[in-house]
């Protein structure tokens, strides 16, 4: 469906405006499919994000700021986040030997099962929201969307 019919406004300031605009609508429309996908599995696409990023470094652990750098969508609430996640047996938590006050955060076997077990239905969710798009038309979008990054 095209911008312009799905939040009713013909006009534009700029192509450079709806292009930002159309990003904006259709993140959350993907976000909002992940999380149709993952609700099943109790997981938030953050929350999955995070299992993402310690099963990458497993089985070392990675302290809360560096996950929350890691972040797709950084959310200010890091803490609560994991919380929620420690007490659904998914991550677990303890304090650095090298310095008390730095938390590692690492996955645990729960945690593990559940991403192999979300697998085939996130790659399945994200196949069909790119079916319509060829390899060189993702690699072009790719490209575009890190050139709008470029002064990141």
């Amino acid at each position: 469906m095209k911008l312009s019919e799905l939040i009713k406004q013909n006009h534009f300031a700029s192509p450079g405006h709806e292009a930002i605009l159309n990003i904006v609508v259709t993140s959350s429309w993907l976000m909002n499919e992940l999380a149709t996908a993952m609700a099943p599995f109790g997981v938030t696409p953050a929350q999955y994000n995070v299992l993402r990023i310690l099963r990458g470094s497993h089985p070392d652990r990675r302290t809360c700021s560096d996950i929350g750098e890691r972040l797709l969508d950084r959310t200010p609430d890091v803490t609560r986040l994991l919380n929620r996640m420690q007490h659904a047996g998914l991550i677990c938590r303890r304090r650095a030997e090298h310095d008390r006050r730095v938390v590692e955060v690492g996955i645990t076997a729960d945690g593990m099962g559940l991403l192999d077990r979300m697998q085939p239905t996130v790659e399945a969710v994200t196949e069909r929201l790119v079916q319509h798009l060829s390899e060189d038309a993702l690699i072009t979008l790719n490209q575009a969307l890190e050139q709008i990054r470029a002064d990141q």
